[in-house]
């Protein structure tokens, strides 16, 4: 028996040594900040490089393989874009979405944690500098179920450090598979929980507390391990009681009836009346009115808290504070529905069946207003089937062709990509008299389409946005018309005004977006003055803003027209990480252009692509490397370069010629050159004629010659900036 256990001893720390290099990273989000965790083995050296649009992890394990592969399908924000690593045991290369900076620190000596924040940049921390957590900051990550085998727990003799690092093991573990959610407790000091009286193991010492991982697993009262929090209960219909907020009666009777009991003697007001009338207010549309009665009351209660959430849905204002439906787009009640119109988002394990059945229950006034955004939030989380069945459900008692019916029925259009259909659907809600905050909207939805189809907008849509932007600039929804305007100048190929609004605006970041949009448009579309006038002399701040896709459009276009340095400077900016082969490909070309071949061959190095063997084969011939370069551009099947460089190389046989052009005609005459009279000593008179035949040919093939050499183009040089 001792021998079995040594050898399934032996065997486990075998298995967990031939995974010890792959790390998985968890993700999360925790409000104002997205979380990353990654187990590592204790005592792991670690070093995390802050970036201007991202950051650099380095963890110190020989050939270690980050898995990525479920880190986004916990996101919801979009703090974090991307995560890669070139090469086995090379860093983790994070690039974010916003100006965000990020920090990491270790908890429990295994636990490598990364919070991405928005912010500005902090300095460059290591391990020593990294502050400890507390047992509160573990990583809130549910998982997709992964590997279902059961925990074992470990042997009681075992030391402290080893229960803790196991048992940390087997908490992520149950999170992977779907079976506990580590939704913790914030830092702070917290209460122990212990078993109670009935616990069949009391005649175990005080110190000992046995369990499973399958039940209760935030109960286990193991040294250091952070208290779990549980799920907040579902809101059941009896204890909402939506429907029964009003009756039968007419809103004034209800309103009047309500009012006249509001009061006791004294003027006291009575808190249950005030409950009563707010719910009646909110039932019936009236947002604003119920929580301005709500101010009325002294102590907060649950079903204060409940009319307030559902007044600011009647009102279609952002719900500011705590939102007592949070977290309950799971429950299979009137509580998912609400959850899901006061999130604002469709959350994963949203109960869909229960949404729809909630909204169907509700009264007409109520589809009627909440049902295009909540197509829209099923169309944003991707749900278009219920989506559909909502707007329909709203059409079977709304008027035809309502201008929020038909922009929540455009989006799901657009997800389903039928983009005739959704420019038809948009164009219509912006032509809409009867349209009103929706007509905005639909314009900057089909400004945005428009350019994402690279189409052309017209002067009256244009002008629209103008006047849109004037008429709403002291909304919310003001900034938003005005960067629709700048896009919309642009598609019109009016560079100048759409540029200067962008300038005005060089401080405010949310304006990044739409300054990529007007630049890329402009790249694509205006004149080389035009574009060599608005780009050469950007300055730093705006340049180090912009996207990677964006810079290497401009730098594309700069190296084309031969300015190299300007192309370089963005092709080569120090934060960025992505699409490294792409700017590699425009540096290679501005070195070529500025003529340093030797440095445009070192920028191609590793990449086989066909515009990069192009690139090589230039690069090749510029360094004098003629027959290398020839054979380069043969393999790519350009055979008239290839007999060109052959030829200059005085390599001619090595070519498999092209049947025509310039170059075979060089390389015949060149043979035919070659190749020596034929002689005839013992006829004297037959020899001098040939001789005088072959003269007359060689006469002729050096005219063809020189003929062919004067329309063969020179080199093109090297361009530069000034020139």
């Amino acid at each position: 028996m001792i021998r079995l256990v040594i050898l399934v001893a032996a065997t486990l720390l075998f298995a967990g040594l031939s995974h010890a290099q792959e790390v998985r990273i968890r993700s999360g989000e925790h409000g104002a900040f997205t979380r990353l965790v990654l187990q590592v083995p204790p005592e792991t050296g670690w070093s995390l490089t802050p970036r201007a649009s991202g950051a650099r992890l380095d963890v110190d394990l020989d050939g270690v393989t980050f898995d990525t592969g479920a880190v986004f399908a916990r996101l919801t924000e979009n703090r974090l874009t991307s995560l890669s690593q070139d090469a086995p045991g090379g860093p983790l290369e994070l690039a974010f979405g916003c100006t965000c900076f990020a920090t990491a620190f270790m908890h429990r000596e295994t636990m490598l944690v990364l919070d991405i924040a928005p912010g500005t940049l902090p300095p460059p921390i290591g391990p020593a500098e990294a502050p400890q957590a507390s047992p509160g900051q573990l990583p809130r990550r549910p998982t997709a179920p992964d590997d279902l085998t059961g925990p074992s727990l470990p042997h009681l003799s075992q030391n402290l450090n080893q229960f803790d690092e196991q048992l940390m093991l087997r908490v992520l573990q149950g999170a992977d598979r779907g079976i506990v959610d580590l939704q913790v407790a914030p830092p702070g000091p917290r209460a122990s929980v212990v078993g109670g009286e009935g616990n069949a193991l009391s005649h175990f010492p005080s110190n000992v507390v046995v369990s499973s991982i399958l039940d209760d697993l935030h109960r286990l009262n193991a040294p250091g391990i952070a208290q779990i929090d549980t799920r907040a209960a579902c809101i059941t219909n009896a204890e909402l009681g939506f429907d029964t907020w009003a009756d039968s009666r007419p809103f004034p009777q209800q309103v009047a009836s309500a009012r006249a009991e509001l009061f006791h003697e004294f003027d006291k007001v009575d808190p249950g009346r005030v409950l009563d009338l707010a719910g009646i207010y909110a039932f019936h549309g009236f947002g604003a009115e119920a929580v301005e009665l709500m101010a009325l009351l002294d102590t907060p209660s649950p079903r204060a808290d409940w009319i307030s959430a559902i007044a600011h849905v009647a009102d279609e204002r952002g719900l500011h504070g705590q939102n007592p439906f949070a977290g309950m787009q799971r429950c299979s009640g009137d509580a998912a529905l609400w959850a899901a119109l006061t999130e604002q988002e469709l959350q994963a394990q949203a109960d869909l069946q229960a949404i729809e059945t909630s909204f169907l229950r509700l009264p007409d006034h109520w589809r009627r207003a909440v049902g295009p955004a909540l197509s829209e939030i099923l169309v944003k989380g991707e749900k278009l089937e219920p989506a559909r069945r909502i707007l329909r459900a709203v059409e079977r008692i709304d008027a035809p062709g309502r201008p929020a019916v038909s922009l929540a029925k455009a989006g799901v259009s657009a997800a389903e990509g039928n983009g005739d259909k959704t420019e038809d659907l948009l164009s219509d809600v912006v032509a809409r008299s009867e349209a009103g905050i929706e007509a905005p909207l639909a314009l900057a939805r089909l400004i945005e389409k428009r350019w994402s189809d690279r189409g052309s907008i017209s002067g009256k849509e244009k002008d629209l946005a103008a006047a849109y932007a004037v008429e709403l600039r002291n909304s919310d929804l003001g900034p938003v018309m005005e960067r629709s305007h700048a896009v919309a100048l642009a598609l019109a190929q009016e560079f100048d005004p759409a540029l200067e609004l962008v300038r005005t605006r060089d401080a405010d970041r949310s304006w990044d977006g739409t300054r990529d949009r007007v630049l890329q448009v402009l790249a694509e579309r205006s004149d080389d003055l035009t574009f060599l006038r608005h780009t050469v002399r950007l300055p730093d701040d705006v340049t180090d803003h912009l996207s990677i896709e964006t810079a290497i459009i401009l730098s594309n276009r700069l190296a084309s027209l031969g300015f190299g340095t300007r192309a370089h400077a963005l092709a080569n900016r120090q934060h960025d990480v992505q699409r490294r082969k792409e700017r590699a490909l425009i540096r290679a070309r501005v070195a070529l252009l500025d003529g340093h071949p030797h440095k445009a061959l070192l920028e191609l190095s590793g990449d086989t692509s066909q515009q990069a063997q192009l690139l090589r084969a230039r690069s090749l011939a510029a360094a004098g490397a003629l027959a290398d370069s020839a054979q380069l551009f043969q393999d790519l099947g350009e055979a008239e370069q290839a007999d060109r460089l052959f030829w200059l190389a005085d390599e001619q046989e090595q070519a498999v010629q092209a049947p025509t052009g310039k170059f075979a005609t060089l390389a015949g005459l060149s043979r035919s050159l070659e190749t020596p009279a034929p002689r005839q000593p013992d006829r004297p008179l037959a020899d001098a004629a040939a001789l005088l035949s072959n003269s007359a040919d060689t006469r002729q093939n050096i005219e063809q010659l020189f003929a062919t050499l004067d329309q063969v183009p020179p080199e093109p040089e090297p361009t530069e900036d000034s020139k």
